[in-house]
């Protein structure tokens, strides 16, 4: 059951458990809709019970990690209207079913087996690849929880792995669905085509009438995006960094204080081959000697320049200290003696040796200064965003915060989210990206938190207008309504002419003929694949070739709207199906994965059905604050 469980630990149901598990790591406050407390069950899924605390708790944390993931904001009612409040309460009924059969099954893992398959974790070893019990306390701490609480996570997620990988354990898809697959995706195409371009004189002229009614039924061509007048204060220590003045006295500090940072170590590029014995090693070291080439002995044993090679490395990075006091003792491009390292015997050779280097207060002055620069202007934006925050809120307004803190105050011209302003040119932002994206989600008379840079400074903000999108008069607009219209037109009969020509070529018209009566030349391509493009051949054209047997017309859009590509499918290569290829490994993987989740997710809906589900709408009304959907 263990090993199970081992190997359950990667399976698809474990991920999405772990998940879950990672959205308990954090306790973040978000709206004031998360105040509600009950201590009734919000669901029940046969005797095990989900209250609207726990919901809430989960479901304040799923929006936190998705705002640290995506650095969007997101807020309660958005994510309703997305459903993201029922697909969280989705996932712990999912959980409860689990859990639920798991104790129907009387399934159990002990601290003891949790605590070593803790040690097997990668993410808890040392560079040495060993158990690190520091940084397991530290990456526990890291994330708010207890070795306790760890426990009885894994205890939980192993446990739900060992039931719902019951659906799913060693599923393999037919041999016949793989080599279908292979086939499919790896058919390839030849064909001939020539492109249909009708002209200008193809499409008649637009009436008023004609222009006005298209204007209207594709009036969001012809919008105007919103607009909005920003203001903002920016305080950021990259800005502030070359202002400031550091003395002598100040530099020879920072040096005795920083001088490990340039001190750089001595450089070895180490070479070594492994011996099963002394003996075997001494061998090849008379062999060296007599002048064989030490790295066609490494050839000899089956090395590569790669495998021979330890690189450009500094003593303590040689995990075998042994070898390492052997490399590092050698003149360059000598050979040592057998060295009897902790794993095998092995010669050593050293191409290259870069000595070590303590670089002088001179020749780091400069970097050392920037250093220093910036850490002064870090301390000073912290003491500026006390002030300004202070100020905010005491109400105070942006011109006068600006002035009492000497920042300047930054008033665009109308910009919409893109940042161009309402002449097409680009408009002058601080934090551009950011604080465009966060004041198009904001409107006029909110204060707004303020946003960090990278640097480690400030930017707030404020919208002082906004303009709303609005369609452009007809009148103003009307050169851009004529021309989307003749385009449209122009692709209409493209498309029709098109059409027309492939009915004809079913009918015993030659591709050649076609082509004549259409002025093209006649062009062919090779080897294309359903799951591919070319600049010659879009998805359009390739899914219309697909679409027809060999010797087949088709037809289809050209990319850039001008035209039509009238085509004629001709040999069909089937590929051999090899199995053993890491393609048709990646197909076989890719359907075992998709059908494996399929069967999860219903195998854990029959669980739920077994069980029994209830959700307390009225809760669920109070708990979120909207109706249920």
């Amino acid at each position: 059951m263990l090993d199970r469980m081992r190997s359950g630990a990667k399976s698809w149901m474990a991920k999405v458990l772990m998940g879950l598990l990672v959205l308990s790591f954090g306790v973040w406050g978000i709206a004031d809709v998360f105040t509600f407390r009950a201590t009734s069950a919000l669901a029940t899924v046969g005797d095990q019970e989900i209250s609207g605390v726990e919901f809430t708790e989960a479901y304040r944390n799923w929006l936190q990690n998705y705002q640290r993931q995506t650095g969007r904001t997101i807020t309660p009612e958005q994510a309703r209207l997305l459903g993201l409040d029922r697909a969280v309460l989705n996932d712990m009924i999912r959980t409860a079913a689990l859990d639920g059969e798991a104790s129907k099954m009387k399934l159990a893992i002990s601290d003891a087996q949790i605590v070593e398959l803790a040690k097997t974790n990668p993410a808890f070893h040392n560079s040495q690849g060993v158990f690190d019990p520091a940084r397991f306390a530290e990456l526990l701490r890291q994330n708010g929880l207890t070795e306790a609480g760890y426990v009885a996570g894994e205890r939980a997620r192993f446990l739900r792995s060992a039931v719902g990988d019951t659906a799913t354990w060693n599923f393999t898809p037919p041999n016949a669905l793989k080599e279908a697959a292979y086939r499919h995706r790896n058919e390839q195409r030849d064909a001939r085509y020539f492109v249909l371009r009708p002209q200008d004189q193809d499409v008649p002229t637009p009436t008023e009438q004609d222009l006005k009614t298209f204007w209207e039924k594709n009036s969001a061509q012809f919008t105007a995006p919103e607009y909005r007048v920003i203001a903002v204060i920016k305080a950021d220590p990259e800005d502030l960094a070359p202002t400031i003045k550091i003395s002598d006295d100040e530099l020879t500090a920072a040096y005795d204080r920083f001088k490990g940072d340039y001190f750089k170590p001595e450089l070895r590029t180490i070479l070594q081959i492994p011996f099963p014995s002394i003996e075997e090693a001494k061998k090849a070291k008379e062999r060296i000697a007599a002048g064989t080439d030490f790295m066609a002995i490494a050839k000899e044993r089956g090395l590569t320049d790669t495998d021979a090679s330890l690189g450009e490395v500094s003593k303590d990075k040689v995990l075998d200290t042994l070898i390492a006091d052997a490399a590092f003792g050698l003149a360059q491009d000598q050979v040592s003696d057998p060295v009897q390292g902790k794993l095998s015997v092995v010669l050593l050779k050293v191409t290259k040796i870069t000595p070590e280097k303590q670089s002088t207060l001179d020749e780091v002055k400069a970097e050392l200064t920037q250093r220093l620069q910036l850490e002064k202007a870090r301390s000073e934006v912290q003491t500026t965003y006390d002030a300004i925050e202070d100020a905010r809120a005491q109400q105070k307004p942006f011109e006068e915060i600006a002035k009492d803190v000497n920042l300047p105050l930054t008033v665009t011209s109308p910009v919409d989210v893109q940042g161009q302003g309402k002449d097409g040119k680009e408009v002058e932002v601080p934090f551009k990206e950011n604080v465009l994206k966060q004041a198009f989600e904001s409107d006029t008379g909110v204060e707004n938190d303020a946003l960090t840079t990278p640097s480690g400074g400030y930017v707030w903000y404020e919208v002082r207008e906004v303009t709303p999108s609005a369609i452009k008069p007809f009148d103003t607009v009307k050169a851009e309504v004529e021309t989307a219209w003749k385009a449209q037109k122009l692709r209409e009969v493209a498309l029709e002419k098109a059409k027309q020509m492939v009915e004809r070529a079913r009918n015993g018209v030659t591709l050649e003929a076609l082509a004549g009566e259409a002025k093209a030349e006649i062009k062919t391509v090779q080897g294309l694949k359903r799951n591919e493009t070319t600049n010659e051949f879009g998805a359009d054209a390739v899914a219309a070739l697909f679409s027809v047997p060999e010797n087949g017309f088709a037809f289809a859009p050209e990319g850039d709207g001008k035209g039509a590509k009238v085509m004629q499918s001709q040999a069909v290569l089937i590929p051999t199906y090899d199995p053993t290829s890491e393609e048709a490994k990646t197909i076989a993987k890719a359907l075992s994965d998709g059908a494996g989740n399929n069967l999860a997710a219903s195998y854990v809906a029959d669980l739920q059905n077994e069980l029994g589900v209830y959700v307390d709408e009225n809760m669920w009304r109070q708990v979120t604050g909207a109706n249920a959907n």
